[in-house]
């Protein structure tokens, strides 16, 4: 059992083996200390199931990109909503950068305006006309009821006097009141009409539909170009539109403006005041300048965000930009009410696992302190057991690891020099290894030492039944003396020993060691229909008439092969015909040889007490007698033996004699 356990089991020495070695090597001390780094990561592992739950339920709100940790780690943002619209703006002008560089800017509105010497003109006259020649123009044209028109009347008439009167041809040369019409109606009272003519035009066509017309273009590409740029940019689009009104109010003044430049080119010698009407609409006028100014500031703000828009796409990254858009859509999504739950729980149970990690890692350093005081002279007197069993090996190299998270020990065996690792039941098997380096004896003599290596350092061994099952199997002859030796070791440090075995030559070697009053013998007896039954057996009765060195020679030869072939046939005749004897004592003569026994179970059928027997008896009989019959031994030499054949008969003989090591 303690070698199956803890040792090896037929070839193999697997994980499960080396762990229970750790314990064994360790002793109780070190087993508490097993068990309790055991039990830690064995809630460890059960903690990392549960975290493995709680992970899995947060993963669906993780971001592709992002491991789960980094998830559950994003800081609350008080203002994460804002970021992210202008994140998302951010990424959407990276990918639209093209369009972005192609899509021009805002336009500013033209506010259109009075030409700035409207009041002046309206209030100009000739200043450089003679003051008698203004006289008699005034008295002329007001004697005749002409004040209102008469001047245009007379100044077209006088393109048309040149020395005569057009009206009644009568000579007009060096009349004075000719004189002071050409003195009025000079080139500057013609420049005056043109500038008031002009000031019309320019009014008409700066303040006129024409003009509005444009500002309402202005107004809707603005309004256009704000649902665009929003997409990308924060823009307030009410600040950027043409305020209400303002059209009403230009064209209010423009046409207050006109009334008054139509009045003054009826009269343009005479000052034109402005009157109530057009000083009102002029004030509504200057409200709505003022109004399509403060839009013009918002535009030239709004134009420079995007100029920097424009210089953002095309410098950006739009990669690096998406990533931290998905970084800040991740922060809010964990902090979420019930995401925000769910990560809570997944960093409640990580702690606990943490803290279940730090004790564990306390008592791994107490175990490997404990472990590196035992284990250097647990090896040593193991290999002080495998020199006194004359084993051709020894162990080097052991120590101890956490595989699965589990203490195990492991070591090499040395074998002519040269180390070889132990390697499992996966070993392949053109590599040297456990299964393939050592003989079944030397499995043997290796699991024993470990066994008696293990009593030695057990401080309770005094109180305990030791149990050795067949301890010497496949062993040679040596061996099994050293065997016997360090049984009766064992045997006086524990409270009782007790050994099985078949082969009651080995047994009567122990037997013959053991103090006469502290011994006994008993045999397992094959009742047929009652069954088996434990009784007294006579060691001395039973092994009577065998020869115990030619069944350990039976066995050596079959452990290595040691030993005259010739001789070998001979020990076997001799053992079967002592075994039959000794078991069938009723059934055989002191002088039958196994040819007379074998035709003697023959006889007797199935009524005779050795008939179990008869096949195996009856082959081996015909193969020993060719080289073995009679006295003449003169035909048969070593070179007709076949050593594969003689090693299958041997076995057989073993196995009757109940002397096979299995």
């Amino acid at each position: 059992m303690f070698v199956a356990e803890n040792v090896h089991s037929g070839e193999v020495v697997d994980i499960e083996h080396k762990r229970n070695l750790y314990r064994v090597i360790v002793g109780d001390a070190g087993v508490k200390l097993a068990t309790q780094e055991a039990d830690l990561a064995a809630g460890s592992r059960a903690k990392t199931g549960e975290i493995s739950t709680a992970g899995k339920a947060v993963q669906p709100h993780v971001p592709t990109s992002m491991k789960l940790e980094a998830f559950i780690a994003l800081p609350e943002t008080v203002d994460i909503a804002a970021q992210i619209e202008a994140q998302t703006r951010s990424v959407d002008a990276l990918r639209q950068a093209g369009a972005l560089r192609a899509r021009p800017a805002l336009s500013e509105f033209i506010i259109p305006s009075l030409p700035e010497d409207f009041t002046g003109l309206l209030a100009r006259t000739i200043d450089d006309i003679a003051q008698d020649a203004e006289q008699r123009l005034s008295a002329h044209l007001a004697a005749r009821g002409m004040a209102a028109s008469g001047g245009n009347w007379i100044a077209d008439g006088l393109s048309h006097a040149v020395d005569t009167c057009p009206f009644c041809g009568q000579d007009i040369q060096g009349l004075p009141l000719i004189a002071a019409f050409r003195a009025v109606f000079s080139e500057r009272y013609k420049a005056l009409t043109r500038e008031i003519a002009a000031m019309k035009a320019g009014v008409e066509r700066d303040m006129g539909d024409a003009a509005l017309a444009r500002l309402g273009t202005v107004a809707e590409q603005n309004n256009g170009g704000v649902e665009f740029w929003q997409k990308y940019c924060a823009i307030e689009a009410p600040a950027l539109a043409l305020p209400t009104g303002a059209v009403e109010a230009i064209r209010a003044l423009a046409s207050a403006a006109i009334e008054l430049l139509d009045r003054k080119a009826t009269v343009p010698l005479e000052p034109i005041t402005p009157n109530e009407g057009f000083i009102t609409v002029r004030a509504a006028y200057g409200g709505a300048a003022a109004a399509i100014e403060a839009a013009n500031t918002v535009i030239r703000a709004a134009n420079v965000v995007i100029a920097d828009k424009k210089a953002v796409a095309d410098a950006g990254d739009l990669k690096a930009a998406e990533a931290e858009l998905i970084r800040l859509t991740a922060i809010q999504t964990r902090h979420r009410a019930d995401v925000s739950e769910l990560c809570a729980t997944y960093t409640k149970l990580s702690g606990e696992k943490d803290a279940i990690e730090t004790r564990k890692e306390a008592i791994r350093n107490q175990l490997d302190a404990h472990t590196k005081t035992v284990v250097k002279p647990y090896e040593r007197r193991i290999n002080d057991y495998l020199a006194a069993f004359n084993s051709g090996f020894t162990i080097t190299e052991t120590k101890h690891a956490y595989p699965g998270g589990v203490a195990t020990s492991s070591y090499q065996l040395v074998i002519n020099d040269t180390t070889v690792d132990l390697g499992d039941s996966k070993t392949p098997g053109d590599r040297p290894s456990f299964k393939n380096t050592l003989s079944a004896g030397d499995r043997t003599t290796l699991a024993l030492a470990f066994f008696l290596a293990h009593l030695e350092r057990d401080p309770v061994a005094v109180g305990k039944l030791v149990v050795f099952d067949d301890p010497f199997n496949s062993q040679d002859a040596f061996r099994r003396r050293q065997t016997v030796h360090e049984i009766m070791k064992v045997a006086g440090k524990c409270a009782q020993v007790i050994v099985l075995s078949h082969d009651a030559t080995f047994l009567k070697q122990v037997w013959d060691k053991s103090p006469p009053a502290e011994r006994v013998a008993l045999t397992i007896a094959d009742h047929r229909a009652q069954g088996s039954k434990i009784m007294p057996v006579d060691l001395e009765h039973a092994c009577r008439g065998r020869t115990a060195t030619d069944v350990d020679d039976l066995q050596t030869y079959l452990t290595s092969g040691a030993g005259g072939l010739l001789d070998i046939i001979r020990k076997m005749r001799v053992v079967l015909e002592t075994h039959c004897r000794t078991t069938y004592p009723g059934s055989f003569l002191a002088n039958d040889w196994l040819g007379d026994m074998v035709r003697k179970i023959r006889e007797g059928g199935d009524a005779h007490p050795a008939q179990a027997l008869y096949d195996e008896l009856d082959q081996i009989n015909g193969y020993t007698s060719q080289y073995h019959h009679g006295e003449n031994m003169a035909d048969a030499t070593p070179d007709q033996i076949d050593p594969s054949e003689l090693t299958g008969f041997t076995k057989r003989t073993l196995r009757i004699v109940n002397a096979l090591q299995a």
